[in-house]
């Protein structure tokens, strides 16, 4: 009931402001909406500052309530703007801001949670104004209570009034996702799958929004931002305690999927997306390099090892918007130095490895029609079969009248194909040179 009242008093004045015979001027609706703004950053700054300063001599309880206060003072502020100002801009922002603080706040609950249930036993952060140690369990219990109620209020009273189509969606998402972060888990081997599931969940959910039209609006746009606090939140909370090469991997990947796929949903900024770009490039590489400091000795490290940075170079290159053919001109050259140094060091299944890539190759380059990768495949083709030369001459040595007579016999075919088909072959030849100097 008390949510059902906040919505209608929301929306019902946005059909009295269209109705409104008066129009607001240009220079007033900028104004206005500069004040928006600078008053936004400056109560997310007095949040932040009031968390990061010397306020450790506050104890977890007066803290968490300090934090639930300020929550509480927004939403005040969202049904002033639609109760008494009968204006919806400002009733947005209010419970917008209320409803990311949420987040805050079970974070606040979940470190209290998770230093009851752990005890001694807790892995604290080394910053005191992130430890929320000796909360009585029923004052822990109140706490959990009221947050989990003004979560459903204010989350259904923001997301009605910011994204009302949706509101089952980004309510379901929210308190999936915030109960996630309450688990009193801290483990190295466990956080990074909650994230990593998390991520996923809210992904899916993130493209489902972006394909509605109005989603993309500013008011669909933060309620899509409120929805992923939780997982943010979380990462950072990992960040404090010691790192696990799984936690390293698993926002690597993030940092790979949002820089490479993603981040074009949002902006088409050139400068943006070149800098995301190399992140996300530099973030897949140190993956694999992770994976080997992780599993594989440096004694133990070959050339071959880093064949997957080829391939990461390469898979890459059909979805980034720039240097495309820079990334397969590095594959290509990756990929023929470690097949030189396997077939030279005569390593198991070289030829074989060899062969095979050098065709890969020459399929992207005329996929691409790119000289490098084509001619970086002729060589690696070539390689592999020359490795097997040594067999033909220990044939040739042991039974060299067979071999002489199967020389023999091929050269007379090969001059006699040529013999008669000598124009085809220079027609051909003509086409397939000026076809590979039309090639980038």
């Amino acid at each position: 009931m008390i949510a059902n009242n906040i919505q209608d008093a929301l929306i019902q004045p946005e059909a009295e402001i269209n109705a409104a015979p008066t129009k607001i001027s240009g220079i007033t609706r900028k104004i206005t909406t500069y004040l928006r703004w600078l008053g936004s950053i400056l109560i997310i700054l007095s949040a932040v500052s009031f968390m990061l300063q010397g306020n450790a001599e506050i104890l977890p309880a007066y803290r968490y309530w300090i934090g639930l206060g300020l929550t509480l003072l927004l939403c005040a502020g969202g049904l002033i703007c639609a109760y008494l100002f009968h204006e919806t801009k400002g009733a947005r922002i209010f419970f917008g801001l209320g409803a990311a603080f949420l987040s805050v706040q079970v974070s606040q609950v979940a470190a209290m949670i998770y230093a009851y249930v752990q005890g001694t036993n807790a892995s604290q952060p080394d910053y005191s104004w992130l430890q929320f140690s000796q909360v009585s369990p029923a004052l822990i219990g109140i706490d959990l209570v009221i947050t989990g109620l003004l979560l459903f209020l204010v989350s259904y009273a923001s997301y009605s009034i910011l994204a009302r189509k949706h509101l089952k969606t980004l309510l379901w998402t929210s308190v999936i996702a915030n109960a996630l972060l309450i688990l009193p888990i801290r483990d190295e081997n466990i956080v990074p799958f909650i994230i990593a599931g998390l991520y996923f969940f809210i992904r899916k959910t993130e493209c489902f929004l972006h394909n509605d039209a109005s989603m993309r609006l500013a008011e669909g746009v933060a309620a899509r931002a409120i929805i992923s606090l939780p997982l943010w939140i979380m990462i950072g909370r990992s960040l404090l305690h010691p790192a696990s090469f799984l936690l390293a991997v698993v926002i690597s990947v993030i940092l790979v999927i949002y820089c490479i796929y993603d981040l074009k949903r949002y902006t088409r900024s050139t400068f943006i997306l070149y800098i995301a770009q190399w992140i996300g490039t530099l973030s897949a590489i140190a993956i694999w390099i992770a994976i080997l400091a992780e599993f594989v000795s440096p004694r133990h490290l070959g050339f071959s090892s880093f064949l997957p940075i080829a391939v990461i170079l390469f898979a890459l290159s059909t979805q980034v918007d720039y240097h495309a053919r820079l990334y397969r001109f590095i594959s290509t050259l990756i990929t023929l130095g470690l097949c030189y140094f396997a077939l030279t060091e005569q390593q198991a299944m070289a030829p074989v490895v060899s062969i095979a890539v050098g065709i890969l190759l020459t399929i992207a380059g005329i996929k691409y029609r790119e000289k490098a990768p084509f001619i970086g495949g002729n060589i690696c083709v070539a390689a592999g079969f020359l490795f097997y030369w040594e067999y033909a001459i220990n044939l040739y040595t042991s039974a060299p009248w067979i071999s002489s007579i199967a020389l023999g016999l091929a050269v007379i075919l090969l001059a006699s194909y040529i013999e008669n088909r000598e124009k085809k072959i220079i027609a051909k030849s003509r086409i397939y040179f000026n076809e590979l100097k039309s090639w980038h």
